[in-house]
């Protein structure tokens, strides 16, 4: 037999088959790619690509260099390239694509996407159009990955809470092992990059640039990273429980120190944390929370540390859940009156000291005392529970933060809730 007769006979197994036509893909690309996605869907496949790439083969699939494939055909005791390989086994030359246009390349990027998204009904969402284009340009998405990473995002995006607070919460392994693995959305995995970019276009926010901004973004959309590192800032709770957990976590209220609960706690809490009829004071900043403990205020107070966690956001629905009655005050900021207002569409909470009369009263106060306020920026938000918050708050344009009406608040929780009203 000659050489071309032994090509065929060696390499033009079914076992080889992929390898063979993803290499005729890249060769032939108006543009080829340094490398291309193989997968190995057998023993028989890795053993074979391993023979002929020189390496062991391990799992479901690998990235294989063009270089180093042809570089490994030529050292075979064929002695043949890549090209010639592939002409002998394909009885057909290699012949490179010209280059499409721009609008042919977005469109080969963007279909697979919006094929995905339509499956999930997301195709009108209004990120769709600008996450796509986004990686068309930015993503850096292999073409051969495309399609798998367009069903996967596709199919972790529909179980985020995209367009308004989030009810229920899921652990971001969960969701990965719903769509591919557990690992799939770690941090630097393309998955995760392409997922929070959507979820970053949904929110209005800037893509997250660290550890804390990503954290916060899945949080925002109802997803945890894990169930002990997120927690809620907690003051004097009178837990119901005669457990051990709840014996526990009132012996730190007991000698003046707050508790931080994590998701793990709440699991281990007994089903019913308080009484019914418990009023809670739900503040934003952690200086309220940290003035109660020093004075031995006996009021319960949950902190939020801004946006509310997930956690924080579970320990609020298990007290509503319990009867307790929720009363919420945040920075007279944009972002704090959002707060407020989707605690109040979602989690039943009572704003307190947070009316347009509230707001000039600090305004006042904070002149009387010639305390300089930060200028008020970010797109307004209504405040449903009084209108007239949200259009004084735009004519003063200037921001109040929760220590400046830290007396208020203090003395409204020495008071009672209760009888100090919102």
């Amino acid at each position: 037999m000659g050489v071309a007769d032994d090509v065929r006979a060696v390499w033009g197994v079914e076992a080889l088959r992929g390898l063979w036509e993803k290499a005729r893909e890249a060769l032939e690309s108006p543009k080829p790619p340094a490398t291309f996605r193989l997968e190995l869907p057998d023993d028989e496949a890795r053993r074979l690509v391993g023979e002929v790439y020189g390496r062991p083969m391990w799992g479901q699939g690998t990235r294989i260099s063009v270089s180093k494939l042809d570089s490994a055909v030529r050292g075979s005791r064929f002695g043949l390239g890549l090209a010639e390989v592939l002409e002998i086994l394909h009885g057909r030359p290699v012949v490179q694509r010209e280059s499409t246009s721009r609008d042919e390349q977005r469109e080969r990027t963007v279909e697979p996407l919006r094929s995905a998204l339509a499956e999930r009904g997301l195709a009108d969402a209004e990120w769709a159009a600008p996450w796509m284009q986004w990686i068309h340009q930015y993503g850096r998405v292999a073409a051969d990955e495309l399609p798998t990473i367009a069903r996967r995002a596709a199919g972790v995006l529909s179980a985020l809470a995209l367009d308004r607070a989030p009810e229920t919460w899921i652990s971001r392994g969960e969701l990965a092992a719903r769509v591919g693995g557990a690992h799939q959305l770690d941090n630097g995995t393309t998955l995760s990059r392409v997922v929070l970019k959507a979820a970053a276009l949904a929110h209005g926010v800037e893509s997250p640039g660290n550890e804390r901004e990503r954290r916060a973004l899945w949080e925002r959309c109802g997803v945890t990273l894990d169930a002990v590192s997120a927690t809620v800032l907690c003051w004097a709770l009178p837990l119901a429980g005669s457990d051990d957990w709840s014996r526990s976590v009132r012996q730190r209220f007991a000698i003046g120190l707050p508790a931080h609960l994590t998701h793990l706690d709440l699991r281990t809490a007994p089903a019913r944390l308080v009484e019914p009829g418990t009023a809670v004071a739900v503040c934003e900043n952690p200086r309220v929370l940290e003035s109660a403990a020093e004075e031995r205020i006996e009021h319960p107070v949950v902190c939020l540390s801004g946006h509310p966690t997930t956690v924080a956001l579970t320990l609020l629905d298990r007290l509503v859940a319990d009867g307790a009655t929720l009363h919420h005050h945040g920075d007279f900021d944009w972002a704090g009156v959002g707060i407020t207002r989707s605690l109040w569409e979602h989690h039943g909470v009572r704003p307190w000291r947070m009316s347009a009369g509230d707001y000039r009263e600090a305004l006042d106060r904070a002149a009387a005392d010639r305390t300089d306020l930060p200028n008020l920026v970010g797109a307004p938000v209504g405040t449903p529970w009084d209108p007239a918050l949200a259009e004084l708050m735009s004519t003063a344009a200037r921001a109040v933060e929760e220590e400046v009406v830290l007396p208020a608040l203090l003395a409204d929780l020495r008071a009672g809730l209760t009888a100090a009203g919102t």
